[in-house]
């Protein structure tokens, strides 16, 4: 704008005579034709009508009088107040995200809950999207095709990018079965899932990467591997598989103000509206608890990302951060006959017999399964944490509980030792009770280290 130009002035009606004259120019013209004599669009015209915008350029309603046969006199005479454009706008955003904020409230109640999606263990995405589909389309995303092959949905929009206005193609499955690689997904995601607009999991087995690579697959997605690694570590980590993309990250810290030291790999892509179909189930999934088939194999995929083996109190537990969350998980393992506890960081499980039957068969992650075996089946091998014991206990064979402690400098040694014994890789005798290797306990060393 030339800033020696006059500002323009803007003018609040009457609100009756303001709907009159809009509506005569409408039952005169149209939307179509009105909204082309005056250069505005059929909604701004529909909000002019229906008293939405209180503000309206005064050079405008002259216009819209004279194609109406209203009088300068009329419109003098219903004029209530007059501001500047810039002020004018102002109200017009005001008003422009009050009406915004009202139709995503809206349509935000017009998302199915999850058991209208579902049928047949199927569940409708599809139904979802056309309905969400109103939360998204506006503004800086705007969708230019949207088409239908087969259970595969292509999207393809225009977005800002760092600042850039691009074009995106991005995939949907219309339907998604709910069967046991699903649900064990979904467990996995819910654990170890990515953020930022991508969807995937974070992870550093190889195996749960590859079991991520091939669901994402199965959902039409085109998964990148990311390798992110701190830079406090000394060399990159050397992976025996591509990795599409490698990030050197920046410190972060403990409680304790330590640096996280290590890496992970990420399996996603950039994909926000599949990120914002299955958090909608996150969101919901006390209802979706509901619906699946065989709530074991969703735990099983959240202890792949959030589980681990107690071998010291013969227990499996699942990290859970989220009060909401340990409050449904817990409510869930109740029912499951698999929860004793919660220690404040962990949902714990000492039924041995519950999990072995029905959580176990499940599980794909190599080192947690490895040591649900050894306490279920007594048939794994020890990790170098126990193997550093057993090496000490042979080579200072008939020491004491508080000898080995203070050798491998440990305060907390007894459970330690206390499973060794009940799974005879080392065998105690005399009083005070002294530690001996056993034959199992020599062969695990023996070949323990190309185990680990």
């Amino acid at each position: 704008m030339n800033p020696n130009k006059k500002e323009g002035l803007m003018v609040r009606l009457r609100p009756e005579f303001q709907k009159e004259i809009f509506t005569k120019l409408l039952k005169q013209y149209g939307f179509k034709q009105g909204s082309s004599l005056l250069n505005k669009t059929h909604g701004i015209i529909y909000h002019y009508r229906n008293l939405r915008v209180k503000y309206i350029p005064s050079k405008l309603i002259k216009k819209v009088a004279k194609l109406t046969g209203f009088k300068e006199s009329q419109i003098k005479m219903n004029v209530l107040d007059t501001i500047t454009e810039k002020k004018g706008r102002e109200e017009s955003l005001k008003i422009g995200h009050k009406i915004i904020k009202e139709n995503l409230k809206r349509f935000r109640k017009e998302i199915p809950e999850v058991k209208e999606l579902v049928d047949n263990n199927v569940i409708n995405v599809e139904k979802w999207f056309n309905k969400y589909l109103k939360l998204i389309n506006f503004g800086t995303r705007q969708f230019k095709e949207i088409t239908v092959k087969g259970n595969k949905i292509k999207l393809r929009y225009t977005n800002y990018s760092n600042g850039k206005k691009k074009e995106f193609v991005n995939y949907l499955p219309r339907k998604i079965r709910l069967d046991k690689d699903f649900q064990y997904f979904f467990g996995l995601w819910c654990g170890d899932r990515l953020g930022s607009g991508r969807f995937g999991v974070v992870n550093k087995n190889k195996k749960i990467n590859f079991v991520t690579k091939k669901h994402l697959e199965r959902l039409y997605q085109s998964p990148e591997f990311v390798l992110i690694y701190s830079q406090e570590l000394k060399e990159k980590p050397k992976l025996d598989y591509r990795i599409n993309k490698i990030i050197k990250a920046k410190s972060s810290f403990d409680r304790d103000g330590n640096p996280i030291i290590g890496y992970s790999v990420s399996v996603g892509i950039k994909n926000r509206i599949l990120f914002s179909f299955f958090d909608y189930l996150l969101k919901n999934i006390k209802d979706l608890f509901d619906v699946l088939p065989n709530k074991n194999i969703f735990f099983a995929g959240l202890f792949d990302a959030e589980g681990n083996v107690f071998w010291e109190d013969s227990c499996f537990r699942w990290s859970c951060k989220n009060k909401e969350l340990t409050k449904i998980y817990i409510k869930q393992l109740k029912k499951l006959n698999l929860f004793n506890r919660f220690d404040g960081q962990n949902i714990v499980t000492n039924n041995l017999e519950e999990f072995k039957n029905n959580i176990l068969p499940f599980i794909k992650h190599p080192d947690k399964l490895n040591k649900a075996n050894l306490l279920c089946y007594n048939n794994g091998y020890l990790d170098s944490r126990f193997l550093n014991i057993l090496k000490t206990v042979k080579e200072r064979g008939g020491s004491t509980n508080k000898d080995l402690a203070k050798v491998l400098k440990r305060v907390k040694l007894y459970s330690q030792l206390k499973f060794l014994e009940r799974f005879e890789y080392i065998k105690k005798e005399g009083y005070p009770h002294k530690n001996y290797i056993t034959m199992r306990g020599l062969k695990e060393i023996q070949g323990g280290e190309g185990s680990v």
